[in-house]
């Protein structure tokens, strides 16, 4: 009995993952080319467009994607002519197992090796703004995860640097990931004293740079230029009378930390560290919440694209 591919079947495909139909109904080449295509443009919107434009593109993306599958998909099922012998690319296991193959290489990859992030706020401005995309390196840093979904939890192997740009699990709400600037390692001794930061003794002050205009609040900050190790980076103040203090929450490991009217000073604990935003009085850090843990650190940014 000749078969020949249904164009229902085929365009449906598509709806689930793009471009399956294409294989169904024939056509491997031309599913791995358009594959590969749109994987080389996904990547180009992601590391060339500013974040706040790569998402509604990539989502334009992504539409256009599986329209073009299912049209070409329809198109092709319907011309295509009865085969005595039907090819095993388009059997229901060989479709399966693709599908499962391009899961666990996506999973796998965003789980292990390296995951594209969101910066939800302003709190590392200057250097990062709210909605820019940043690449993260999971490889060495022991949590194995991926769309909100944990896998496991191994030690840290990759080495963790003072002035590092890291993505962990916020010990208040493990559901949200933040992004802070590791300043404090186990054992170090942080202080934050008259809105200046030290670390064991030594300033990480180094001097003070043009002032800063936000640009979407257009208010001026200061802007300071400081440096953790090799690390220089730059932080911002809010002008004029430093404004008062938030006071720190209750959290676990408290007693490492002496908090007074203009100071606060903190020793890291063993397995534990301590992160702070670049832009100081507009950050939610270890300063009011205490300390990151070895197996709530993410990874490390490597990237970032604004």
């Amino acid at each position: 009995m000749n078969w020949t591919p249904n164009k229902w079947i085929a365009t449906g495909l598509n709806i689930f993952f793009s471009p399956l139909g294409l294989v169904y109904a024939g056509a491997p080449r031309l599913a791995a080319l358009l594959f590969g295509g749109a994987l080389v443009l996904a990547c180009a919107i992601f590391f060339l467009l500013p974040g706040s434009r790569s998402a509604p593109v990539m989502v334009a993306l992504q539409v256009l994607f599986a329209v073009v599958c299912m049209a070409a998909a329809y198109s092709l099922a319907g011309r295509a002519p009865a085969r005595a012998v039907r090819h095993a690319s388009t059997r229901w296991y060989a479709l399966l197992a693709i599908a499962l193959a391009y899961v666990v290489v996506v999973v796998g990859q965003r789980a292990c090796f390296y995951e594209a992030f969101r910066a939800p706020s302003a709190s590392m401005a200057p250097i990062i703004q709210a909605g820019a995309n940043l690449l993260v390196q999971k490889w060495g840093y022991g949590h194995v995860s991926a769309f909100g979904l944990t896998f496991a939890s191994r030690p840290i192997s990759a080495p963790m640097t003072r002035g590092d740009l890291i993505v962990f699990d916020f010990p208040r709400d493990p559901s949200q990931q933040y992004i802070k600037r590791l300043v404090g390692l186990p054992g170090d001794k942080v202080m934050y004293r008259d809105r200046q930061l030290f670390v064991n003794g030594a300033a990480t002050r180094v001097r003070e740079l043009d002032a800063y205009l936000d640009p979407e609040q257009l208010v001026a900050f200061q802007r300071m230029e400081e440096q953790l190790g090799n690390v220089r980076f730059q932080t911002l103040l809010r002008t004029g009378d430093a404004r008062s203090a938030k006071e720190p929450d209750d959290f676990a490991l408290k007693e490492n930390c002496v908090h007074d009217a203009s100071a606060m000073q903190c020793e890291v604990p063993p397995g534990h560290y301590f992160v702070m935003g670049d832009n100081r009085d507009n950050s939610y850090d270890s300063r009011y919440w205490g300390f990151v843990r070895a197996n709530q650190v993410v990874g490390k940014v490597v990237r970032i694209m604004q």
